[in-house]
């Protein structure tokens, strides 16, 4: 039920960090909420894990005014990180499966090192599942230059930034698809 995590990531942790896995749940779109708190009650906390769904901050115009919002990024997956991801696989296969699943078969999976990888990157550590807004500039020239935020990660994946919409759009490889990923992005 679980693939196989590839522990050969390119990052060097330091002796004795732990490494989380990511585990991805398939739920039916909207009941992600849901889902974590099953989760949470499902799972005890000596297993040590974190349940949440990916959500980014961007701008958007209201009446005539920038607001900053926080919309879910992935809908219809939720994600728990754990040590432990067998106790996992065991706990969640042997529970009551709720209605809030996508499918009855296999709805649980590990990302592979490069996809976790990419999700520790962009997302806020203190903050689980969440991406914040990063700060750009566009200079006399033209050029594009990230100041701060989870852009300043991944550069070298962005494909196009739309500023009439305040994104930048980051194309990856998602549990054996190809997805774009919408950033949200800010001026300075």
């Amino acid at each position: 039920l679980f693939r196989r995590l590839h522990q050969s990531t390119k990052r060097n942790f330091p002796e004795g960090k732990v490494f989380n896995v990511w585990c991805a749940v398939h739920v039916k779109s909207g009941r992600e909420s849901q889902m974590e708190t099953f989760v949470s009650k499902l799972l005890s906390e000596d297993i040590g894990t974190q349940c949440f769904h990916l959500t980014r901050y961007r701008r958007k115009k209201y009446g005539g005014k920038w607001q900053t919002v926080q919309e879910n990024i992935l809908p219809g997956y939720v994600f728990i990180t754990t040590d432990k991801p067998e106790q996992i696989h065991r706990k969640l296969k042997t529970a009551e499966k709720p209605g809030i699943l996508w499918g009855d078969d296999e709805y649980v999976a590990t990302l592979d090192g490069r996809e976790a990888d990419l999700m520790e990157r962009i997302t806020d550590n203190k903050k689980p599942g969440e991406i914040a807004l990063s700060q750009i500039v566009v200079e006399k020239d033209g050029e594009i230059r990230v100041l701060s935020g989870p852009l300043l990660q991944v550069e070298d994946m962005v494909k196009k930034f739309d500023f009439h919409k305040r994104v930048a759009e980051i194309e990856t490889d998602f549990m054996g698809q190809k997805k774009v990923l919408y950033l949200g992005i800010e001026f300075e």
